[in-house]
């Protein structure tokens, strides 16, 4: 394994060492598939140089979880010895002190950070892992029953040939999908407008607001946030608490279906006077209303305030709620007028998969087949292609991309979008990427892998640098 190094041969390639890429490492080592995963090659790709939460902690809101839930990913027993350090981490101190409340996802990304790095700094000695940091995966090509994956770094380039691909390299939120998803209702955004997306607005500080909206604000211009998720709610809340004494005085919340809350039980939800779907809601394993998808912690108080006075929080900025799809009289007319005249549209409509070049060895690309809220993929995270021809050996379950629904796991019904959560990479969504990697390494090889020069003849002719080991664990 291993190989030149012109090309390096292994079994399996994670790329991108984020919470999605972490969870199934975290995963793998306290489950024991550790040695089985590496045992023909590991090699973990991540474009930072400092590996482990992504961009988790530029968020300026509070996770959707409680601090228990984050913790429940380190306290394995079969991890105790790796982790034995946090115990003198004055971030797990913090989220410890929150385990019945959600924290902000600064001290939770600082947590799984300082985990991380303990984790990657003991499966390279332990496991022979290779860690490429500051490395760019630039393009995944398939062939036949392997996949080449052409990574970068400092301006030269490098080919991986391995059996199986974890890519999960975060998410990002195009415009264009916005304004298709409302055009497939028959809506449309002027051209006027700008449209910002709830991902860089959660990672302004209020003066950065301010700044933003400065302009629109001195006009009395309108503002509208596009969607009804926990992400939709947490832009309203830094909104009005930054922009109500710059002048701004109402919000206008444009979603698609009624905005749903979540409840330990179907009675808690009743006595709070929450109207469900006991069919629907419920979710039959947990008995959780509205489990998947419905608003929690900070996002449910600011959604409660929403649907029963019409305010954002305890400030004093309204907002008017307009519901697209079979919603009260006038409000499809009404959110018609709003995106109209509004001068910034907030795209609160999920992510979609931050990919590279996805290409078949003939030259053709590949065009992953998308369902609401990710991709169509099975349990495992492995994608159809756009001809509905599902690509074996490649797993995405990150953000943008999720998983379905497993009814092992259960929830609501009425639930259609795709799973996503820390906890959820630490378990079960990684847990199935594990199962089906490790099926697929101990499967004979339907070709052997060939040496065969190809690709790398053609960029020599056209005299593209390679990439020598000159990167932190890459040895041959």
């Amino acid at each position: 394994m291993y190989g030149d190094h012109l090309e390096t041969v292994c079994g399996c390639v994670v790329g991108g060492a984020g919470p999605a890429g972490m969870g199934l490492l975290f995963n793998a080592l306290k489950s024991g598939a550790m040695p089985e995963l590496a045992k023909e090659g590991l090699i973990i790709v991540d474009a930072s140089p400092n590996p482990g939460t992504g961009r988790l902690g530029e968020y300026r809101i509070t996770a959707n979880s409680v601090g228990d839930v984050f913790l429940d990913c380190l306290r394995d027993p079969a991890l105790r010895d790796v982790f034995e350090p946090l115990e003198h981490s004055p971030a797990y101190w913090r989220i410890r002190r929150q385990a019945q409340s959600a924290p902000q996802l600064a001290d939770v990304a600082e947590l799984l950070a300082e985990a991380s790095t303990l984790v990657l700094d003991f499966i390279v000695e332990h496991y022979g892992v290779k860690l490429w940091t500051s490395t760019t995966i630039t393009e995944v090509v398939q062939e036949d029953d392997e996949y080449q994956v052409w990574v970068e770094s400092e301006g030269r380039t490098r080919r991986i040939r391995c059996r199986a691909v974890v890519l999960n390299l975060g998410g990002r939120q195009d415009p264009q999908h916005l304004l298709n998803s409302l055009a497939d209702q028959g809506l449309a955004v002027s051209p006027a407008a700008k449209v910002q997306s709830a991902d860089a607005l959660l990672r302004m500080n209020g003066v950065q607001l301010r700044d933003y909206f400065a302009a629109t604000l001195a006009r009395n211009g309108r503002v509208s946030v596009v969607g009804g998720s926990h992400s939709a709610f947490s832009v309203l809340e830094n909104l009005a608490d930054a922009l109500e004494f710059a002048g701004l005085k109402e919000v206008t919340l444009v979603h698609r279906s009624p905005i749903r809350l979540f409840y330990e039980t179907a009675q808690a939800a009743a006595q709070a006077g929450y109207a469900f779907d006991p069919l629907k809601d419920v979710c039959p394993v947990s008995g959780r209303v509205n489990r998947s998808g419905g608003l929690r912690y900070r996002a449910l108080d600011v959604g409660r305030e929403a649907l029963a006075n019409g305010h954002i929080g305890k400030t004093g900025v309204r907002v008017k709620l307009l519901q697209t799809q079979n919603g009260p009289e006038g409000h499809f007319e009404s959110a018609r007028q709003a995106l109209a005249e509004s001068e910034v549209v907030v795209q609160c409509t999920g992510y979609q998969p931050l990919l590279p070049a996805l290409n078949y060895v003939g030259g053709g690309a590949i065009s992953l087949m998308e369902v609401k809220g990710g991709l169509d993929s099975d349990p495992s995270g492995c994608p159809l292609d756009s001809n509905g021809q599902r690509l074996y050996g490649l797993h995405l379950f990150g953000l943008g991309a999720g998983l379905g629904v497993d009814p092992r796991l259960g929830s609501e019904a009425s639930f259609d979008g795709r799973i996503y959560g820390v906890w959820q990479f630490h378990h079960d969504a990684s847990g199935a990427v594990i199962d089906a990697v490790l099926a697929r390494l101990q499967q004979p090889v339907i070709q052997p892998i060939s040496l065969a020069r190809r690709l790398v003849a053609n960029r020599e002719e056209q005299r593209l640098p390679f990439l020598w080991p000159a990167m932190a664990n890459a040895q041959s």
